[in-house]
């Protein structure tokens, strides 16, 4: 390999790092955003069709601009529906649970554990028998299941265990999406499956937002600031950065560098709204991050092999 193919490999990487990175700095900040709009008299469920249709025209229009043929391989309708449902409904599930348990534990410590989602996702895998568990992938279920116990804490400053559910099954939510997403992108563009699974939400929250009657329509422009800062700057563009970041590292760098968006979470968290951790849960947050780390390794040498 000459030098100069070298270089232009490590170029390659350096900007795949970069995009990779900007994307979990922009994610990070998408529970602040979320929890503004209650302030607003916004519901979770309408707080989330605003971030999802937002989502969806950026998504659309930039697509448009690219001229993304959306199908790589012809797709009848039937399974263009199914992608759609499965991909509403998983995906739904993951954001409403995330914001249900940020009211209960706050955004941070919910990110964090939404973050453990790559161990219920060879959970899945074994289960469906696609995968057989081993000792790195029972080290990395211990370290998460360490990490949630100090997270939880004790006395005054013990977090509601409900609030850690909520987060879990947000973060089992998720991992179902993963799984189950896998095989579509070999045959739909990635951007074609992020529209549509922003067009599945944004019909979700809708029905739900009208079913609860709880539908607010924005009333002023800090409403509206906030609702086009998180279905642009805190969900399209992050999904954008990723998917063009995976063109030029691997997906195992790209899980570690995504290690930032909780991080992100916390800090701004802690900054924004005031909330706090313990020493201990601090120490939580840190096992649990290690644990879903982990997971990713072994997933890498388990394609290898």
């Amino acid at each position: 390999m000459t030098d100069t193919r070298k270089t232009f490999l490590s170029n390659l990487s350096i900007r795949g790092t970069i995009l990779v990175i900007l994307s979990g700095l922009l994610f990070g900040w998408m529970g602040f955003l979320g929890t503004r709009l209650f302030a607003y008299h916004f519901s979770v469920e309408n707080m989330l069709f605003w971030r999802f249709l937002v989502a969806s025209v950026w998504i659309s229009g930039w697509m448009l601009i690219n001229r993304k043929h959306p199908f790589r391989n012809p797709l009848n309708y039937l399974e263009i529906m199914k992608i759609f449902i499965f991909g509403a409904l998983s995906y739904s599930g993951a954001s409403v649970f995330y914001f249900l348990a940020s009211k209960q534990i706050g955004t941070g410590i919910a990110m964090v554990i939404f973050f453990s989602f790559p161990v219920f996702v060879s959970l899945i895998a074994w289960a469906a028998g696609t995968w057989k568990i081993n000792k790195i992938a029972l080290a990395a279920l211990s370290i998460v299941m360490l990490g949630l116990a100090l997270l939880k804490g004790s006395g005054q400053l013990a977090l509601n265990l409900s609030g850690i559910a909520l987060a879990a099954i947000a973060a089992c939510c998720f991992a179902i999406y993963v799984y189950g997403s896998q095989h579509t992108t070999k045959s739909l563009d990635s951007g074609m499956l992020a529209l549509l699974v922003c067009i599945g939400n944004t019909m979700v929250f809708l029905g739900l937002s009208y079913y609860f009657h709880r539908f607010v329509f924005p009333s002023s422009w800090h409403a509206w600031f906030y609702i086009c800062a998180l279905g642009v700057f805190a969900t399209a563009l992050p999904i954008q950065l990723l998917l063009d970041g995976l063109k030029y590292i691997s997906p195992v760098k790209a899980s570690i560098l995504s290690v930032l968006e909780p991080v992100v979470t916390v800090l701004v968290g802690m900054a924004m709204l005031h909330e706090s951790m313990t020493w201990v849960q601090s120490l939580g947050v840190v096992i649990i991050l290690m644990g879903a780390i982990l997971i990713q390794f072994e997933s890498a040498a388990a394609s290898e092999t």
